[in-house]
Parts: C-alpha cells; sequence; structure tokens
C-alpha cells in the first residue's frame, strides 16, 4: 500500500517522473533526437490533466466539449497548481493571470508542435502504467505529473532554452486543457481577467 507520509510520496513521485521522463523524450524526439521545449511541457502538463480528471470517476461518457461543474475537480487543480508552484518558485501566490499572459506571450517557436488528442491517445495508457507500477491512482498520478512538469521546467531553464515564467504558463495551460473537456474550469481569458492566485492554504489543501 502506498505511504501516506508526504516525503514519501514526493520521493516515489520523483522515480515514477525519471521514469517516465525518457518515454515522453523518444516518443517525441525529432529525426535528430531533440525535443522541442514547448511540445514536451504541453505533453506532460496534457497528461497531468487527463490524470486528474480521471481520479474522479464520474460516471457519465461525455463527448469531447461537454462540460460539468464540479468543485472538487477545481479545488484539486487548484492544489495541482500550488504544488507547482512551490516546487518552481517557492511560494504559491503568483496570479494566473501572470502564467497565462507568459504562455500566450511566448514566440510561436514555443507553441507545442502536436496534438493534444494524439499525446493522449499514444501516451495516457503508458503514463498511467508507469503511475500503477509506482503505487499511485489518478489523483496521485496527477500530482507526480506536476514533478515530471517540474523536472522539464527546471531543465530547459538551466539549459538556457526557456524563460521559466514562459515554461510555467505552458504547464498552467497545458493542464487545463488536459481536463477542460469534460470540465468546467473558468475560461483562459476569464481568468487572465480576474487575475487570481492560489491562496491554498486557506482550503487547507497543501498535499504532498
Amino acid at each position: 500500500m502506498l505511504s501516506s507520509d508526504p516525503l514519501e510520496k514526493l520521493k516515489k513521485g520523483r522515480t515514477a517522473a525519471i521514469e517516465f521522463i525518457p518515454i515522453l523524450r523518444n516518443k517525441l524526439a525529432a529525426r535528430d533526437g531533440s525535443v522541442h521545449a514547448g511540445t514536451i511541457l504541453s505533453a506532460a502538463a496534457w497528461l497531468t490533466g487527463t490524470s486528474l480528471y480521471r481520479s474522479f470517476n464520474f460516471k457519465e461518457e461525455l463527448p469531447p466539449g461537454a462540460t460539468i461543474k464540479s468543485n472538487e475537480v477545481n479545488r484539486e487543480w487548484e492544489s495541482l497548481m500550488y504544488l507547482f508552484e512551490q516546487y518552481n518558485f517557492q511560494k504559491a501566490d503568483i496570479p494566473v493571470g501572470r502564467l497565462m499572459l507568459a504562455a500566450l506571450a511566448a514566440p510561436d517557436s514555443f507553441k507545442p508542435q502536436v496534438e493534444m488528442l494524439q499525446v493522449q491517445t499514444e501516451l495516457q495508457d503508458r503514463y498511467n502504467a508507469v503511475m500503477k507500477k509506482h503505487g499511485f491512482d489518478y489523483l496521485d498520478g496527477a500530482r507526480a505529473g506536476i514533478v515530471v512538469c517540474s523536472m522539464l521546467l527546471q531543465q530547459y531553464n538551466t539549459a538556457g532554452i526557456i524563460d521559466p515564467s514562459v515554461a510555467a504558463g505552458i504547464v498552467a495551460q497545458g493542464i487545463i486543457e488536459g481536463r477542460q473537456d469534460s470540465t468546467s474550469l473558468p475560461e483562459i481569458s476569464e481568468m487572465i481577467g480576474i487575475g487570481c492566485s492560489w491562496h491554498l492554504v486557506k482550503y487547507g489543501m497543501l498535499k504532498w
């Protein structure tokens, strides 16, 4: 049984991330072996968002584009972003609008070069299998996905390939897109307008 100790879960999450990242790289690599930064960051975020949605075991079969209202999903999404900000910026009060604007303002060269459906079709089952191997259900698999995204952000930032704010925006937007087809997160433009922040302490939602 998976330990409930947050530090132990984080350790297992890193182990799962280290195992999955080469799978992701190999799938997305160009013929010369290079991997496009915006594409792999988006792909990791899409897989994370989809794992989050699946964690709630919604009974209804919804067509693409359908939405349902779920405060639980929205809160867990906020919790994921809290973790992401903590891992990468050591704080959790960055306005979502700032991240989204950074992503929207990124040069076209950082836009993903594959479609989300292709990534989900070809990699979601493999992602889930790796997470299951390490004892994670869909929700903890989504949290481990935050570790995947964080490791990629840090690697590309260290290499000077992409600004961390731009990378963070790509990840935030990708997680929304990965579960937006089936849930009712606010529209991206709406979140930019309200400039909301993640102050998850008030919800008592710090996990991992």
